[in-house]
């Protein structure tokens, strides 16, 4: 079901990134989210967040920058989204603070020390383990914002066992599929 899910975003954001009607309806459909996780997160413009899973049009990133003046790179595991996506962010104007890479969640855990906030779209896959490399490689103090689907919807989306996220704090959102975002702060006997 994850790959239906996937196959239609990748549609969407196909379109949404020429530009017009389809990027401003899809780009509302995120601002709320993404103002609400900026809160929870307290993110600021010294902070540079690294958002996994950001697809051929990375709304999540431009509107993180857009709200709170963060530096933010954008990585997918997808090498077509690659281009797609930097031709989005410099068609923006947004090239000297929006990094787009080709990277996997699970790659070697030392790459996510240099990030202050870490970000997972709904659909990264598989999410249990891009969680813990992430997790475990995040520096202390370091933020991780978790989004968790509808329970409804918990069965189309990428494991994830939420134990790991029961303590801490969330925010709720009233899309049709996110249901929430975690926010797990990295703290020194973590490491």
């Amino acid at each position: 079901m994850l790959k239906k899910i996937t196959d239609l975003t990748y549609k969407i954001e196909n379109l949404a990134a020429e530009g017009g009607l389809v990027y401003k309806v899809a780009c509302e459909y995120y601002r709320e989210v993404i103002q609400k996780e900026a809160v929870l997160a307290n993110i600021t413009a010294t902070d540079h967040i690294l958002c996994i899973g950001g697809g051929i049009c990375p709304f999540s990133a431009i509107l993180f920058h857009q709200l709170t003046g963060a530096k933010v790179t954008v990585a997918d595991n997808n090498r077509t989204c690659i281009p797609k996506a930097k031709d989005v962010i410099d068609k923006m104007g947004l090239a000297e603070n929006i990094r787009v890479i080709h990277q996997d969640g699970t790659c070697d855990k030392a790459c996510f020390a240099q990030y202050t906030v870490v970000h997972l779209a709904l659909q990264v896959s598989p999410m249990e383990q891009v969680f813990s490399v992430v997790q475990n490689g995040m520096a202390k103090g370091a933020r991780l914002l978790v989004r968790r689907p509808k329970k409804q919807l918990d069965s189309m989306y990428s494991e994830l066992c939420d134990a790991a996220l029961d303590c801490c704090p969330y925010t709720t959102h009233k899309s049709r599929n996110i249901g929430s975002t975690a926010l797990y702060v990295k703290q020194a006997e973590d490491a």
